[in-house]
């Protein structure tokens, strides 16, 4: 309706700022400069200076530089004196995002499906160019594709040097779907990722869509999400592999799924005691050594 907020905007909002808080938090404790690039014109970049407002006690003596590609950085003018002109804080403008230079650790959020500065292959190798150096991240949401089309987006950010990346799409009650990916080289920062991802507002209208589960089933946004899709997911690739580990499918949860590795170890956990697959030792809490096949 007229007047109702797009939740695929708020979502975005909220993961967005809930993850820039942690980045914030994570790069002001190691380096003494860091970059966020904004491809999306409008409300992105005022949350995104918003967040960095919050930590202007730890912005003396380092640099925290705003670069909004194809907007005037005098758009954020107002916010900066809201919040004080904390020093350390800049904005910058970029109106050829070809000729963009960014030096040390940097995030770039692009939102090609809403208005934006960059259309979708621009995107795609601005994205690839910003990740060949150390320290980078990438937040995207691009128009929903199929899966294996979101394999080769995932190998086009891996082969770029971000090896750890999630894919999920968001689909509201109309059944509208957007395509969000997180790339980074960090490990950590994933795993901080997928926390925030399920720590979103759960009233917000919209529901998850792994596209890694061949079902495509929907799941609520929740601290405690459904599992069924992992399920599902974690015996397909059981029978795939053959016996392996349950470190094995941990590690397969956290780089090709939504879902995070203690949900993993949950999932196998139940499915031993249903007997839906085997395992060795055959007693016992299952640690990341048990070994399980197909049951």
């Amino acid at each position: 309706m007229a007047g109702h907020a797009d939740p695929h905007a708020t979502v975005k909002r909220e993961l967005l700022v809930r993850y820039l808080d942690a980045w914030t938090s994570a790069v002001t404790r190691s380096h003494r400069s860091a970059t966020y690039v904004e491809s999306a014109l409008g409300g992105p970049a005022a949350d995104a200076l918003r967040v960095f407002g919050e930590f202007a006690d730890r912005l003396a003596g380092h640099r925290l530089d705003v670069v909004l590609l194809g907007a005037p950085a005098e758009t954020l003018t107002p916010v900066l004196r809201e919040l004080g002109e904390p020093p350390g804080l800049a904005v910058h403008s970029v109106g050829d995002p070809e000729s963009l230079v960014v030096d040390g650790p940097a995030l770039a959020h692009f939102d090609v499906v809403g208005e934006s500065a960059l259309d979708e292959a621009a995107t795609w190798r601005l994205a690839a160019d910003l990740a060949r150096a150390k320290a980078r991240e990438v937040l995207l949401t691009v128009p929903p594709v199929a899966g294996e089309r979101v394999a080769e987006h995932r190998a086009r950010l891996r082969s770029a040097g971000l090896s750890y990346v999630v894919a999920v799409e968001l689909v509201d009650n109309d059944e509208r779907a957007q395509l969000l990916m997180f790339a980074t080289s960090a490990r950590k920062h994933l795993a901080t990722f997928k926390d925030e991802l399920w720590a979103v507002d759960e009233f917000a209208g919209v529901r998850y869509r792994d596209p890694s589960d061949d079902e495509g089933a929907l799941v609520d946004i929740s601290l405690t999400p459904q599992l069924t899709p992992l399920r599902g997911m974690l015996l397909a690739e059981l029978a795939r592999q053959g016996p392996c580990t349950v470190g094995n499918l941990q590690e397969h949860t956290l780089l090709r799924t939504i879902y995070r590795p203690a949900e993993a170890m949950r999932v196998l956990q139940s499915a031993a005691s249903a007997g839906a697959i085997s395992r060795e030792p055959a007693k016992g809490r299952l640690t990341p050594a048990t070994v399980v096949a197909p049951g």
